[in-house]
């Protein structure tokens, strides 16, 4: 049955990394861990210092018993339990520079950021730019991003206050298959836009265009 596995996804090229990182493991991070392995990465970090929390549970499918406990210690649990195989890495803390962000230099191949902090989006870009991939995955509202870029700057005065924006699981699990798609698949593709605009809108119509026939 394990060779079954990826059987349906061997035509599509995908370019599957042997470890992967993620930073931040929220209502994207944590999409993006479980994508991750169930497209085959055999070897995963998690970085994130929090515990779960009731808030959290509206846009991630793990059960009550979650609650309060780290959040990357719930992710690795499901990870482990759908792929075995799966050797993952629950880190509960921030991801600082240091020895072990030097020491996940060697060992990753890409890293995935996801965490609400423009201090760490922009840190942990400059800090593998010119070693490993970086994409960052975020979303406010219905306005996804995914890109390899962070834009923007930060005064060193600024102090940073976490914010309650409006989450769902749609854009959290739509950034997250987003951002492991650039990863394996588009890795020069960019994603910045409002879930809103997608589709066509249906316009309700003043008259037919044709008339019925009798």
């Amino acid at each position: 049955m394990e060779d079954e596995l990826y059987t349906r996804q061997q035509s599509l090229g995908l370019s599957v990394p042997n470890t992967v990182a993620v930073v931040g493991c929220g209502g994207i991070g944590s999409w993006v861990a479980i994508f991750s392995a169930m497209s085959g990465v055999p070897n995963l970090y998690l970085f994130d210092p929090d515990n779960m929390e009731e808030s959290n549970r509206n846009r991630l499918p793990f059960c009550q018993g979650s609650l309060n406990r780290k959040k990357v210690e719930v992710v690795s649990e499901y990870i482990r339990a759908i792929r075995p195989d799966c050797n993952v890495a629950a880190i509960p803390e921030k991801l600082e520079p240091g020895v072990l962000l030097n020491v996940l230099f060697s060992a990753a191949n890409v890293l995935v950021e996801c965490t609400d902090s423009p201090r760490s989006q922009i840190r942990l870009y400059k800090e593998c730019k010119g070693k490993i991939p970086f994409i960052r995955a975020g979303y406010d509202g219905t306005k996804i991003t995914v890109t390899s870029h962070v834009s923007g700057w930060i005064k060193d005065t600024e102090v940073e206050a976490y914010t309650f924006n409006p989450s769902w699981v749609v854009p959290a699990a739509t950034v997250a298959a987003l951002a492991v798609a650039k990863m394996m698949k588009f890795p020069n593709h960019e994603t910045n836009l409002d879930l809103t605009e997608i589709g066509v809108p249906v316009l309700e119509r003043q008259k037919r265009l044709t008339k019925r026939c009798a």
